[in-house]
C-alpha cells in the first residue's frame, strides 16, 4: 500500500515505495502493451463478445482510452462530471485511430501526475467509485494502473479468443510476439 512513504520527488526511498516516475513507467508499459494487442484484432472481428451482455471488441478499444483517463480527473476534481463527455468522445475511437488516443490518455495522465503536490497526494482524500476513501497518490495505482493492468488482460483475452489463439503469455505481459515455430 501506498502511504506516508511515497517519493513524490522521484527518488527512491528505504521503504521501497514506488516514485512518480516509476508509476508512469508502469503505465506507459500497460499502455504499450494494450496497443501491441490491438494490432491482434482484425477488423471483421469488431462486433464480437464473448457473451451478449458484454462489451464487443470495439467497444472494449474505446473504453480503453479513457479507462484510466476518467478515474484520474476523478482524483483531482473530486467529481464524475467529466466521465461522460470523456465517454462520448471515445465513441469514436476506430482501430485506426486506437493507438493515438491510447498515446494521448497517456500524456494527459502524464502531466496530471507530475503536477501533483507531493503533501496533497499524500494526505488529500479520494473516494473509490463505490465510495470507499483513499487517499489520492493511492488512488492513482488503485484506479488508474490497476484499470489499465485489468482491461489489458481482458483485451487479450478478447484477441486470444476472437482473433488469434497463437497469442501468449510474450503478447499478453510483455507486448511482443514470440517467434513462432515452423
Amino acid at each position: 500500500m501506498l502511504g506516508h512513504g511515497w517519493p513524490w520527488s522521484g527518488r527512491a526511498t528505504e521503504d521501497g515505495v514506488i516514485t512518480k516516475e516509476q508509476l508512469l513507467a508502469s503505465m506507459r508499459h500497460e499502455t504499450n502493451v494494450i496497443k501491441h494487442l490491438a494490432t491482434k484484432i482484425r477488423p471483421d472481428r469488431l462486433d464480437w463478445r464473448p457473451t451478449p451482455g458484454q462489451r464487443s471488441i470495439a467497444e472494449l478499444l474505446q473504453y480503453l482510452t479513457v479507462a484510466a483517463l476518467i478515474p484520474a480527473q476523478n482524483l483531482i476534481s473530486g467529481d464524475w462530471g467529466h466521465a461522460e463527455a470523456m465517454s462520448a468522445e471515445a465513441a469514436s475511437v476506430t482501430l485506426d485511430t486506437f493507438g493515438d488516443a491510447m498515446d494521448r490518455q497517456m500524456e494527459r495522465l502524464d502531466a496530471m501526475i507530475r503536477r501533483l503536490d507531493v503533501a496533497d497526494a499524500l494526505e488529500s482524500d479520494a473516494r473509490l467509485p463505490w465510495g470507499a476513501p483513499i487517499k489520492q497518490g493511492q488512488g492513482f495505482v488503485d484506479m488508474a494502473l490497476k484499470t489499465l493492468v485489468a482491461y489489458r488482460m481482458q483485451l487479450f483475452l478478447y484477441a486470444k479468443q476472437a482473433c488469434d489463439p497463437e497469442l501468449d503469455s510474450a503478447n499478453c505481459w510483455v507486448g511482443v510476439d514470440r517467434p513462432r515455430a515452423s
